[in-house]
C-alpha cells in the first residue's frame, strides 16, 4: 500500500509499505525521501501520535492513509519535558494569574473565580478542536505575516 507522508511545512511524499510494517520502518523510509533523520521524526495518524515499536496495522492504518509528520529539534528529547516545555508552562500560569487579576477588580471574588474557571474550560477546549491543518495555518501566519516565502496554495 501506499501512504503519504506531510510534513507541517514542506513537500510531502510517498512510500510502499504493507500493514505489517512497523513505525520505524516507515520513518527510515521518510528518512530516505526527505532526508530527515528518523529520531527527529514524529508521525501522526488522525492527531495520534505513531509508537516506533508498533505496526501499521495496529492503528488500522489503510492504504492511501495520510501520515503527518512533525520534526523534532536536534536535541529535542522524547518524551521529556524540555526548557521550553516548562518555560511555556510558566508564561501560561502568569497569563492565568494577570486574568485572574483583572477579573477581580470587576468581579466580586466567587463571580470572578467562576469567570476564571469558564475561561480557562473554553480556552482548553479550544485547543484539543484545532486540527493539524488549523496549526499549520497559524504557524505559518505566525512565522511568514506577509506571507512571503511560504506555500500558501493549501490555503484556498
Amino acid at each position: 500500500m501506499i501512504l503519504t507522508v506531510k510534513p507541517l511545512q514542506g513537500k510531502e511524499c510517498s512510500v510502499q509499505v504493507t500493514e505489517d510494517e512497523k513505525v520505524s520502518t516507515v520513518k527510515e523510509l521518510v528518512s530516505e525521501r526527505l532526508n530527515i533523520p528518523a529520531n527527529q521524526q514524529r508521525l501522526l495518524y488522525k492527531g495520534k501520535a505513531l509508537s516506533d515499536e508498533h505496526r501499521l496495522s495496529d492503528y488500522s492504518i489503510g492504504p492511501e492513509a495520510k501520515l503527518n509528520l512533525v520534526i523534532r529539534p536536534v536535541g529535542e528529547r522524547t518524551g521529556a519535558s524540555g526548557t521550553a516545555a516548562s518555560s511555556s508552562s510558566s508564561s501560561q500560569g502568569r497569563v492565568w494569574q494577570t486574568v485572574s487579576t483583572i477579573l477581580a477588580r470587576h468581579f466580586s471574588p466567587a463571580d470572578a473565580a467562576k469567570v476564571h474557571e469558564q475561561l480557562i474550560k473554553d480556552y482548553e477546549r479550544s485547543l484539543r478542536q484545532l486540527s493539524l491543518d488549523d496549526i499549520e495555518r497559524l504557524a505559518g501566519r505566525l512565522l511568514h505575516p506577509d506571507g512571503e516565502g511560504m506555500d500558501t496554495s493549501y490555503m484556498d
